[in-house]
């Protein structure tokens, strides 16, 4: 058995170590303080969701992204639309372990598996061609 395999997500939690733990809980609540923080600064003008990534003047851009204002406002609601999304397969998860018992590997490892049918020369043609 691998690392990881067979273990439930609800169980896992309680086996985190105590130090771990309060490292998640100190970096989570570092995080919520710098947006406060920022919260603070701007005032009324702050743009929900912003923590000072990406492009413009003091913030955080190791890669050099240039995009147009129109072209930004694009990415942070493609950002916030694939977020969305992640939450909603990442509870999925949870929940079909919760109800079936399966773990979170055995349930994603299907998805990596290359269909039968792909191994076969011609599989797109109708069948007696």
């Amino acid at each position: 058995v691998g690392v990881g395999v067979g273990i439930k997500p609800i169980e896992a939690v309680s086996q985190v170590p105590t130090l771990a733990f309060f490292q998640i809980v100190a970096a989570a609540s570092w995080v919520e303080l710098r947006r406060v923080n920022f919260i603070k600064e701007e005032g009324s003008s702050r743009v929900p969701g912003d923590i000072r990534l990406g492009q413009g003047e003091g913030r955080f851009n190791p890669l050099g992204l240039d995009y147009s204002e129109e072209e930004f406002k694009e990415k942070q609601l493609q950002e916030i639309k694939h977020c969305r999304l992640a939450m909603i397969g990442a509870i999925g998860l949870l929940l079909q372990n919760s109800n079936s018992g399966t773990d979170v590997v055995s349930q994603l490892s299907g998805a990596f598996v290359m269909p039968e049918y792909t191994a076969k020369a011609g599989y797109f043609l109708p069948v007696g061609i």
